[in-house]
């Protein structure tokens, strides 16, 4: 599990103590891997000597560059498979792509927990629990499509530099551009601080 705690920590911390299964995990001051890797022991049955943490990490990026040099430490490691929140499973496999580049070959795979429903009041999973409010949804897929970009705004070598250039299809920039017009606050700066 990786991630300590960084900008959306407090969605995740709100989640779990709304969650109805998962609600008595703690989550105050406590890092996401942390909380994730109990909820796998606590309510999932996975032994905790099979889950080990990276809790250092406060954005994607250094999700990717310390959890590979975490990794690093089982030389006989030969493939990695991401899971990720579903609107951020595309950054996060370029993050984990560009932080395996050096080294021995790693099969890299990803994997969304769920495909995103988008519905009149909400956006939720296959089994019709709502995830996230639509205006949460269009800021994450908004900033998500913006992050992507390789420009001076987004992750790519062109920008940040936390990704390697991804290629985005034409018909998913064109709906980025209608959706940001629609909602121009909802667009937040990246990388820039």
């Amino acid at each position: 599990m990786s991630g300590g705690i960084g900008h959306s920590s407090e969605h995740l911390h709100a989640a779990v103590r709304a969650h109805p299964a998962y609600g008595d995990v703690p989550v105050d001051g406590r890092s996401e891997a942390a909380v994730l890797a109990e909820i796998l022991h606590r309510h999932l049955g996975v032994p905790t000597e099979a889950v080990t943490t990276e809790e250092e990490s406060t954005n994607c990026g250094e999700n990717g560059a310390f959890s590979v040099r975490h990794l690093r430490r089982w030389p006989d490691v030969r493939s990695v498979v991401v899971v990720q929140d579903p609107t951020m499973q595309r950054r996060t496999h370029a993050v984990f792509e560009r932080a395996l580049a050096h080294g021995p070959e790693v099969t890299l795979t990803s994997f969304a927990p769920f495909v995103p429903h988008v519905g009149t009041d909400a956006v939720g999973d296959e089994t019709g629990t709502s995830v996230w409010t639509l205006d949460r949804f269009t800021s994450l897929a908004l900033g998500e499509v913006r992050r992507l970009r390789d420009d001076e705004d987004g992750y790519g070598p062109r920008g940040a530099g936390f990704i390697e250039h991804v290629d985005i299809p034409d018909d998913v920039l064109a709906g980025y551009e209608r959706l940001r017009a629609e909602h121009p606050d909802a667009v937040r700066p990246t990388w820039r601080g």
